[in-house]
């Protein structure tokens, strides 16, 4: 049998002539439930894999995902018409082991979890999501890693090929450095994302003007970030959150950035709907009791936020009765 040359997953492969999607995945060791193959920038069904044939010059991509509160009781965060009993949204990515990972969702009991689309490693090694029941969960794939707006719309209809999910978190890097989202592709994406039905929850600054924007463009919900990815710097613009929730009539799900449980709650006092907290959390010297600690933050903050703050004001006023006292 005479070989072919295939691009796969970004790289030159020699594989025998003739070979049917199944076929090749079968030599490759990727169990076909695992994985979406996107054949030539046509995403397969799986059940066309035992026919779809492959052949010389071919390109194919293997992805699949990888990491990237309690009950609420009658105050449920809803989004794009999805009930969800945690407002806080666990990421998935930066945890030392998946045993770390698996203890401190079960400390957090989020109801929501992130995951990242990525190329399947055909060289060996392991999702961080190996092992764990993604049925518990409501997912939320997001398109980080895009720099494009027609990226990210490819990185979505990938994360809905693989059938978990109509959600999709956008994330369009702007900029190498801090990481923050390039305005002008996160609305694009937006736009064309919302057009094809998915449940938009896009990535976005503290800008109020473009949460605005993407609020028109129809996102089910807008995510602000704290601070750039990653450094756990915490809320820099409390003024322009309160703004972004007064102005937006969806969810607003504080997002990047946070660093202790504290904050969280500052963003629930707020108005926020709910944080996505991932970095915080991984890198922690202890995950699961600071797992634990957000759940438990984001929980008092929106007690608070329900409550309503007391007046303040600038004059003192005595908490204790001035009549009767024997002086």
């Amino acid at each position: 049998m005479s070989d072919v040359t295939v691009r796969l997953n970004g790289k030159p492969r020699v594989i025998p002539a003739g070979l049917s999607l199944l076929e090749l995945l079968e030599r490759l060791e990727v169990k076909p439930s695992r994985v979406v193959v996107e054949h030539n920038r046509e995403i397969r069904r799986k059940e066309d894999f035992k026919t779809a044939k492959v052949r010389d010059g071919d390109e194919l991509e293997l992805v699949y995902f990888v990491g990237g509160g309690s009950p609420a009781g009658d105050d449920a965060l809803v989004v794009g018409g999805r009930t969800l009993r945690s407002r806080l949204i666990h990421g998935t990515g930066k945890f030392a082991s998946n045993d770390i990972l698996v203890r401190c969702l079960d400390a957090a009991q989020p109801e929501m979890i992130t995951v990242a689309i990525r190329r399947l490693n055909l060289d060996g090694g392991r999702s961080e999501l190996e092992g764990i029941d993604l049925r518990r969960f409501t997912l939320l794939p997001n398109t980080a890693g895009a720099t494009t707006a027609e990226g990210a719309v490819r990185l979505a209809r990938l994360a809905r090929a693989a059938g978990f999910s109509d959600f999709i978190k956008v994330e369009v890097s702007g900029d190498e450095d801090t990481l923050l989202p390039d305005p002008q592709a996160t609305l694009e994406a937006t736009r064309q994302l919302v057009q094809e039905g998915f449940i938009v929850m896009p990535y976005t600054s503290d800008d109020v003007v473009q949460a605005i924007r993407l609020y028109e463009a129809g996102a089910a919900a807008v995510m602000p970030g704290a601070a750039p990815i990653g450094t756990t710097l915490g809320l820099q613009n409390v003024l322009n959150l309160e703004l972004i929730v007064n102005k937006v009539n969806v969810p607003v799900i504080v997002d990047a950035g946070l660093g202790v449980p504290s904050e969280a709650a500052r963003c629930m006092e707020l108005g926020a709907a709910g944080v996505l907290v991932n970095t915080a959390i991984a890198r922690a010297q202890n995950p699961p009791e600071m797992a634990r600690a957000f759940a438990e933050a984001v929980v008092a903050g929106r007690r608070a936020f329900n409550a309503g703050r007391a007046h303040i004001g600038l004059k003192a006023v005595a908490s204790s009765p001035v009549e009767g006292v024997p002086v």
